[in-house]
């Protein structure tokens, strides 16, 4: 039996990671990191933590034709996710330099890209038509919106299971735009932050509930180092976080999403896979990247073994151990 298919839609992005000292940078104030890392960041992390979940992860999407995307094209690959479907275009790809200090906190300097393509290409089509289930996010949304749009009105409307993460960026799109997306959206997963700008101020429970007012099935309202508020129109409760040492929290709302994802395309209760979500998220931020350092299926189990949690990780190989 295959696994069930898992495709995001969306530019793909190189995350350079920069472990720094402390912030504030300030000039002639000079720090010397240990290393560098290109990873895969943005959906690329879904990617790989869905992968690592045995699901069959494939990527719609574009990289420039630079070596930040011949790396993040072999690191997808080296993770089992299949990349047959990206595009390779001409000029470079969107990267994002990451600054972490040694206390987990982060700060993102983008340079935005190669413009993806104007509409959902042809080929894509019938991957989207075939996926069970279909993601992307605000971050692509706001730089090239169409084929995002297209891509999950698609799949909605063959009945498919979309998902989207709306991120920091959703303000520059139009409220025209981002009302369509919401109603062709199944599952919506973003922090308390962006429901407020989606919905305006208000308690957790009320702005879940305004949000599954605008088409969502599934709200997960991820809540930092609180919890998660997890609504459907006939249920609500909270999945509390798992209380770890925090090195990096870059990547870890990825990681609850993929986790969160896989826990349903497997026929997990919601809590257990609310419970599976704030797994993932809690190993990704106990270390330090994104892409090929998301948690392992390993990291995973071995977490909810300790802690007794009584989930067992579906045993279809897909990914890194």
């Amino acid at each position: 039996m295959l696994p069930p298919a898992f495709v995001t839609v969306g530019g793909i992005v190189a995350d350079l990671i920069v472990p720094i000292q402390s912030f504030p940078i300030t000039p002639q104030a000079h720090q010397v990191v240990e290393r560098l890392s290109i990873e895969p960041g943005g959906l690329g992390n879904c990617l790989v933590v869905a992968a690592r979940l045995g699901l069959h992860a494939i990527a719609l999407g574009w990289v420039g034709r630079d070596l930040f995307g011949d790396q993040l094209m072999a690191s997808l690959r080296q993770e089992a996710v299949d990349v047959e479907h990206v595009l390779r275009l001409e000029g470079r790809t969107t990267v994002s330099t990451v600054l972490v200090d040694r206390e987990g906190q982060h700060v993102f300097v983008g340079s935005i890209g190669v413009r993806g393509p104007e509409h959902l290409p042809g080929e894509w089509e019938p991957v989207v038509d075939r996926a069970m289930w279909v993601m992307s996010d605000g971050w692509v949304l706001a730089q090239n919106p169409d084929p995002i749009e297209e891509a999950l009105a698609r799949a909605h409307a063959h009945g498919r299971t979309t998902i989207f993460d709306p991120g920091p960026l959703l303000h520059r799109v139009p409220e025209e735009r981002v009302g369509r997306v919401l109603a062709a959206t199944t599952v919506l997963l973003l922090t308390e932050e962006e429901a407020v700008r989606l919905v305006g101020p208000g308690a957790p429970g009320h702005l879940t509930q305004a949000l599954l007012a605008r088409g969502p099935s599934i709200v997960a309202l991820k809540r930092g180092v609180q919890d998660a508020l997890i609504a459907t129109r006939s249920e609500s409760f909270a999945q509390p976080a798992f209380h770890v040492p925090v090195r990096d929290t870059t990547g870890a709302g990825d990681a609850f999403d993929a986790a969160f994802i896989a826990g349903l395309a497997y026929g997990l209760p919601l809590r257990s896979a609310a419970t599976l979500a704030a797994v993932a998220g809690a190993v990704a931020v106990s270390k330090l990247g994104t892409g090929t350092a998301m948690p392992t299926r390993q990291e995973m189990a071995a977490f909810l073994a300790a802690h007794r949690l009584g989930i067992d990780l579906p045993h279809t190989p897909g990914g890194v151990m």
